[in-house]
């Protein structure tokens, strides 16, 4: 990719290799694939480098990587897909990939929307009583509705400069803390485990070996400490191991039923089949605890929102009756 870019949106991705595959179905050279596509303003500077490139003879995987427009991971699996025939496949299953990537996190933002405007009207609402009865000036008023957002996004901040730096921890000390949290640590866990065996399905489908799939398919593991561990599988494989035998050595891919498929797989010679299964089963567990995250944690604001807001009123005496002065 290009210095400095990042990935495409989740959305964005998911719909741009949903009309490729489409395109490329419909017989159309990728030239004049790319130049139907549109994106957004700030993304379309991608699309134009990449209509630039292969109008030079630049290969599609290649035009797509020095854009910007497809991550190296995506990149050379649409080469080894342009080797075999066609990228067709590679770009349906990519589209659905992201589609429930972005389908799952619009979910959870979509349900945390609400929650977040009660708690900010509940900042707004809560000081109102001793506004009203004069305990309090409109400066302290705003400085109570301000210093509470500040702590929350305070909070949310540290939060995701945490999480980022347990990500890049190689040393394993603050990840393993984290990993070890009841359900974040089981779901984060699988979070990877579908990353990597999605990618590595893909990569495999595509012709591609396992010697040089791995390496491409542990790029998507985000945390640097199961990377690392996951090191064990090259010289494992190099050793005379199986896929399956080699999955043994690393903690987190050694849950019995990733062993049996892996197995079954090599012995059918339906290896990427099985992957995809693997993949497309920790695909539906991921959506299951997303939608019970997203039905559950609104419920929990809501209540705790409301429990704030009635001890604020409760305890200014706003409903107390209120004796004369000198009695």
């Amino acid at each position: 990719m290009r210095t400095g870019s990042s990935p495409l949106p989740l959305a964005l991705r998911a719909d741009l290799f949903a009309q490729l595959a489409t395109l490329e179905l419909a017989g159309l050279p990728a030239q004049r694939a790319f130049a139907s596509l549109r994106l957004p303003q700030n993304h379309a500077g991608r699309l134009v480098a990449m209509e630039k490139l292969l109008a030079r003879g630049v290969d599609l995987a290649g035009a797509g990587r020095q854009s910007g427009l497809f991550t190296p991971l995506e990149a050379t699996l649409i080469a080894a897909a342009c080797s075999a025939g066609s990228p067709a496949a590679s770009y349906r299953r990519l589209g659905e990939h992201y589609a429930l990537q972005a389908r799952l996190a619009g979910e959870v933002k979509a349900r945390l929307a609400l929650p977040a405007l009660m708690i900010v009207l509940g900042l707004l609402l809560a000081p109102i009583p001793d506004l009203a009865a004069g305990r309090i000036g409109a400066g302290a008023y705003l400085l109570g509705v301000l210093q509470p957002l500040l702590l929350i996004a305070g909070t949310l901040l540290a939060g995701k400069w945490l999480w980022q730096r347990s990500e890049q921890d190689t040393s394993g000390a603050l990840a393993n803390e984290l990993l070890a949290l009841p359900l974040f640590g089981h779901w984060y866990r699988d979070c990877c485990r579908r990353n990597f065996l999605a990618s590595l399905a893909l990569l495999a489908e595509a012709g591609l070996p396992l010697f040089d799939a791995i390496p491409l398919a542990l790029q998507t593991v985000s945390s640097a400490t199961l990377r690392r561990q996951a090191q064990r599988l090259l010289p494992a494989l190099q050793a005379g191991a199986t896929l399956a035998q080699a999955c043994t050595r690393v903690p987190w891919l050694q849950e019995e039923r990733i062993i049996a498929l892996i197995t079954t797989g090599e012995h059918s010679g339906r290896l990427p089949e099985m992957l995809l299964r693997l993949a497309a089963q920790l695909d539906e567990e991921l959506a299951h605890t997303a939608t019970q995250f997203a039905a559950w944690l609104p419920r929990l604001i809501y209540a705790l929102v409301v429990l704030w807001l009635a001890a604020s009123i409760l305890g200014s005496g706003a409903f107390l009756p209120q004796m004369p002065e000198g009695l």
